[in-house]
């Protein structure tokens, strides 16, 4: 399983950076086929566990929360949230059998929110000024958030952190992913700016370092909360992983939970700290 694991991250890695680095339409056709991948994989959840959920509205509202982040009129999302909950309710009046239909009418919209809602971010993140900055410190300080409370925890794990959420992380590997992400965001932060600045890929500006360590923290806390968030949503449709896309790593969202929350805390301590 380790090794699997290893594989799919050395050859998914360097693809997922080279298209941030691109930026434009491949980043933001990207972002939306992540999206619906993983919306599909939450719908199929759901399903699986006796619920229905209205698909095609629940694939669109997601894409149409992600591109709302290319526009700059306030008045897009509260539209695109005010038709798709209309239209949910429209569509299950509409079913001959309406058992249960109020709660398959909340979890298309909340399973829609919680993907197309975070991976808004990615495209929101990526368009501010130092955004290729931005977006890169998310990745790079998740996965190494990630392996750092892999091996931190399996090493050292004995007080459970959540353990009715998911029993197989420790507090101790928390802590461990914590300082890896503040460490990775004041060592890899200012370099990374140095080269984007040296190759011409824009301005850059990271700031201090105490920035940069309290942006690794927002990132590993937030990346923390978006893993346990997923587990929770798997442990409530009675599902191991949310699908088998990826070797080693089960489906797409099991592979972007930490990432999707990262992107958001990320977006909001950049902008409050400009």
């Amino acid at each position: 399983m380790l090794r699997l694991r290893f594989l799919s991250a050395f050859f998914g890695v360097p693809v997922l950076l080279a298209v941030t680095i691109a930026g434009g339409g491949w980043y933001v056709a990207v972002v939306i086929g992540g999206a619906i991948l993983a919306s599909l994989e939450m719908f199929s959840m759901l399903s699986v566990a006796g619920f229905r959920p209205s698909v095609p509205l629940g694939l669109g509202l997601s894409v149409a929360i992600v591109l709302a982040a290319l526009t700059t009129d306030a008045r897009v999302m509260p539209g695109i949230l005010v038709v798709a909950t209309l239209a949910g309710l429209l569509l299950m009046m509409a079913r001959p059998d309406a058992n249960g239909a109020l709660v398959d009418w909340a979890l298309t919209l909340g399973s829609a929110i919680y993907v197309g809602g975070t991976m808004h971010y990615f495209v929101a993140l990526r368009w501010l000024p130092e955004g290729l900055l931005w977006m890169l410190l998310v990745l790079i300080c998740t996965w190494v958030c990630d392996i750092a409370a892999f091996f931190v925890g399996r090493r050292w794990g004995n007080a459970r952190l959540a353990p009715r959420i998911s029993p197989g992380k420790s507090v101790e590997g928390a802590v461990g992913g914590l300082v890896g992400a503040v460490v990775a965001a004041i060592l890899v932060g200012p370099l990374l700016a140095w080269v984007l600045a040296a190759t011409g890929l824009g301005p850059v500006n990271p700031g201090g370092l105490v920035r940069l360590a309290g942006l690794g923290l927002v990132i590993g806390v937030c990346g923390i909360g978006g893993d346990l968030m997923e587990s929770f949503v798997k442990r409530q449709c009675g599902a191991k992983d949310s699908g088998t896309l990826i070797p080693g790593h089960g489906g797409a969202l099991d592979r972007i939970d930490s990432v999707l929350v990262a992107a958001v805390g990320a977006y909001f301590f950049v902008v409050t700290t400009s």
